[in-house]
């Protein structure tokens, strides 16, 4: 008896009558379509063509058959320029949901010349988009380096659209803590002056309620009364640092998000180290930055004049007394975080629900049924979060592990119970590699296909120790081997410090604390969640990659 309890124990928890995720090789990902430029979000219509948008001002349609994409228009927008607006462009893509009687979709995009961002509807007659209505702007602050605008799109089951607005603050100046500082002419760098200001649509999700004239109503249930002094009506959530993908059951109304996080890499007295989340709203809530993070870790009031370190924020009655606030002092109670972990790129991709998709086909299995799909742009992987009736979390577990994507950016799920994939490309800006994939489920299960090595390593040597600790850190987000991204190449690292002997400590040294200067105004943030002897193998690699 005693020699069987030991043998259940060995035994994988599906094989106990509990099947959660059936193995990779049940799921084929296939490329669709390839070639895009910073390829931001995707809308998949009721026939199952797929909008593609991408950041530098274009929108696409893919033929999901033939893989063939056409080119509908070219927006002018505002681009990166000298660091500023860093993260403007194209950013929002979604369907009205009676596009196959109206034809009708909304872009969120930055217009050319203009310090803010457009919310406009369009109609689209098979070819192009026309008749354009504005239904709200979001003014931005371009200068001194600020990002995290955020400008994913969706709707809700109950036809009510949601917006996702980072908080447009400079987050390099704060040693990848809270940016709160209220110092004279310091406003870029303080996220109180937006995320955490209730008269203010930065650092936000809205809820509207879109009419046929072009115009919007505020629906029941956001976080402010519609009238109420100091504050905007169309705010549903608060506190966000840079909601970059959100979603909404379209069973529960439930909105999810994912909360890219702060830099920090250890906890220190002005609060804790940087944490991403994924994030549930069931009803209008303040969700805590730049106050708290992860489940409501407190950061403290930090004065960046003296530099001396105040109380602690309290979750339960945050205050907002900024010199740059224009909303209400008194802010609603902080909301913790659906699940959270170190910091990388959180993203929430749709709820699977098997019955609103034809049986029998190549969709999504049933045992992903009820699953919340999140995933992450910088670290590439992707898991499913089982959701109870209550939409607690059941079991979380890593799912298409096997396959390789390269900053996936944005999911939708298509007609048939497919699931679309858009990856950003390889290089932060200006990649062209991007490319929209297709994941589908097959019960007998098929060798995967071993992918081509990652382009972004590519000339690394493989059998170095220092390779695999790069492929497993966040360092390929902001660096690749040969094509310059938002940091220096490895061949251009390799090439610069060839003859310094004390190469391997210093840049060991620098990678830990961060630093900045050597290769322009971007800060790297520092990485103490590496200890030195690793650090230094990772070094030791990158010296090896090739001059050519």
């Amino acid at each position: 008896m005693r020699l069987f309890l030991a043998l259940l124990t060995l035994l994988p928890s599906f094989a106990l009558g509990e099947t959660r995720v059936p193995a990779d090789e049940h799921f084929r990902v296939d490329t669709v379509a390839e070639g895009f430029v910073d390829a931001m979000e995707i809308a998949v219509t009721p026939k199952g063509y797929v909008f593609v948008i991408e950041r530098t001002g274009a929108l696409k349609i893919v033929n999901p058959t033939s893989g063939e994409v056409k080119l509908i228009e070219t927006l002018p927008v505002e681009l990166r320029e000298k660091e500023f607006a860093r993260e403007c462009g194209l950013l929002g893509i979604t369907l009205d949901p009676q596009f196959k009687k109206n034809s009708w979709l909304y872009l969120y995009y930055s217009p050319k010349g203009e310090a803010l961002h457009r919310l406009a509807r369009y109609e689209f007659d098979g070819k192009k988009i026309h008749s354009p209505k504005t239904l709200l702007e979001v003014p931005q602050d371009p200068e001194n380096g600020t990002c995290h605008e955020g400008g994913s799109l969706t709707f809700g089951p109950d036809g009510c659209l949601y917006l996702s607005t980072g908080d447009n603050t400079c987050p390099f100046k704060s040693n990848g803590s809270a940016p709160i500082d209220e110092g004279p002419e310091r406003k870029w760098f303080d996220a109180q002056r937006s995320a955490a200001n209730t008269n203010d649509l930065r650092g936000k999700i809205l809820r509207i309620k879109p009419t046929a004239d072009g115009s919007y109503t505020i629906p029941e249930g956001n976080l402010f009364p519609k009238g109420t002094a100091k504050t905007r009506p169309e705010i549903y959530v608060m506190g966000c640092r840079n909601p970059y993908r959100i979603s909404v059951d379209q069973k529960s109304n439930y909105l999810y998000w994912g909360k890219v996080g702060p830099d920090a890499g250890k906890d220190s007295s002005r609060g804790p180290r940087g944490y991403d989340e994924i994030n549930q709203a069931r009803q209008a809530g303040n969700f805590g930055w730049p106050y708290f993070s992860g489940d409501n870790k407190p950061y403290a009031d930090y004065d960046f004049v003296t530099k001396k370190v105040g109380e602690k924020f309290d979750p339960t009655k945050p205050i907002n007394s900024s010199v740059n606030n224009t909303g209400l002092t008194e802010l609603p109670p902080a909301q913790p975080a659906f699940w959270h972990y170190p910091r990388a790129s959180a993203c929430a991709g749709p709820v699977f629900h098997a019955d609103r998709f034809p049986s029998g086909g190549s969709g999504l299995p049933n045992e992903l049924d009820g699953c919340l799909i999140v995933y992450d742009w910088t670290s590439t992987w992707i898991r499913v979060i089982k959701l109870d009736e209550k939409g607690d979390i059941e079991w979380n577990e890593p799912w298409l592990a096997k396959f390789r994507f390269v900053h996936p950016g944005d999911m939708e799920m298509g007609p048939k119970g497919e699931l679309y994939i858009l990856e950003y490309g390889s290089a932060w800006y200006d990649g062209k590699d991007g490319k929209l994939k297709r994941v589908t489920y097959s019960e007998t299960p098929q060798a995967i296909e071993v992918p081509a090595s990652d382009p972004r390593m590519a000339g690394l040597p493989a059998d170095h120790p220092g390779t695999a600790l790069i492929s497993g850190t966040t360092c390929l987000a902001c660096h690749s081997t040969t094509q310059k991204s938002i940091g220096p190449t490895y061949r251009d690292v390799a090439k610069k410090y060839a003859k310094d002997p004390k190469a391997i400590e210093s840049l060991a040294e620098k990678i830990i604390k961060g630093g900045v200067g050597v290769w322009g105004e971007q800060p790297m943030p520092p990485h103490p969640q590496h200890n030195i002897e690793e650090t230094q193998q990772m070094i030791e690699a990158i010296l090896k990659v090739p001059a050519k």
